[in-house]
């Protein structure tokens, strides 16, 4: 094989774990060289400038920035590069690739999944980042319309901005529009925070989601956050670290329009 057909690639994920199965993986392909793996979006923004690889296997969901925040780094930068995004199954998130084309792998990934879609990208010669794919993915992201979620007597459509905050109900999730009125939906908080979190929405104890855009105030004394919509205020129990990390991610700008 000539150097010049073997594939440079990128793997960036949070988990290490995950970063040495996708690495082995494509290490059996024999055809891609792994140039560099990164645990966050700042480390693979860095390596990315510098190592210039044909493809980036992205994951999707990461503390701080997510794989989509990164895509949005790379725009600024005009770096083009194939991305190709590993993610969980979060319905959102999916839904946003396919109508952007961007290429996805499921995790946990199946080899020939993976062997698939390296096969593609050399079909294709995807050697650019699609300006068009960027735009209509970060389209997605901004515009995102309602989200469906199942009821005990069926199912309901909410815009994400309506919502103030969601709180667990053992297995099920209190979704509060205001103090009138809440839909009980049949998933657990953990999943609700999954199908949100391109949103800004912060998980702030294990039973309390809030959006930030109601914010207007947190307090490591009282170990509230408290929360106004339309005149009526809300105060959520908070425990201080979390109250801690909410501030980190503000101050980074996750929560910006």
């Amino acid at each position: 094989m000539k150097e010049t057909d073997v594939i440079k690639a990128i793997i960036v994920d949070d988990e290490e774990m995950a970063r040495d199965v996708l690495e082995r993986q494509l290490i059996r392909l024999g055809d891609v060289t792994i140039t560099g793996k990164a645990a966050d979006a700042d480390e693979a923004l860095e390596m990315i400038i510098k190592l210039n690889p044909d493809i980036v296997f992205l994951d999707v969901q990461m503390p701080i920035k997510t794989g989509f925040d990164l895509v949005k780094e790379l725009k600024k930068y005009s770096i083009k590069t194939a991305i190709i995004f590993v993610t969980a199954h979060v319905e959102y998130a999916i839904n946003a690739l396919k109508v952007a084309a961007f290429d996805y792998l499921l995790k946990p990934v199946a080899f020939d999944e993976l062997k698939e879609a390296v096969y593609r990208f050399r079909c294709e010669k995807k050697h650019e980042l699609n300006e068009n794919k960027v735009d209509v993915l970060l389209d997605m992201l901004n515009k995102p319309g309602k989200i469906y979620f199942n009821t005990r007597t069926g199912y309901i459509y909410i815009s994400p901005e309506d919502i103030v905050f969601c709180q667990a109900d053992v297995n099920y999730t209190e979704i509060h529009f205001n103090k009138d009125r809440k839909e009980v939906v049949t998933v657990n908080i953990g999943k609700v925070d999954e199908m949100l979190q391109w949103h800004k929405f912060h998980r702030i104890s294990r039973s309390h989601l809030i959006n930030t855009a109601y914010l207007a105030k947190a307090d490591r004394k009282s170990k509230t956050c408290e929360l106004f919509k339309d005149g009526e205020k809300f105060v959520i129990p908070s425990p201080p670290k979390q109250i801690r990390i909410l501030e980190s991610l503000i101050h980074s700008g996750k929560f910006k329009n």
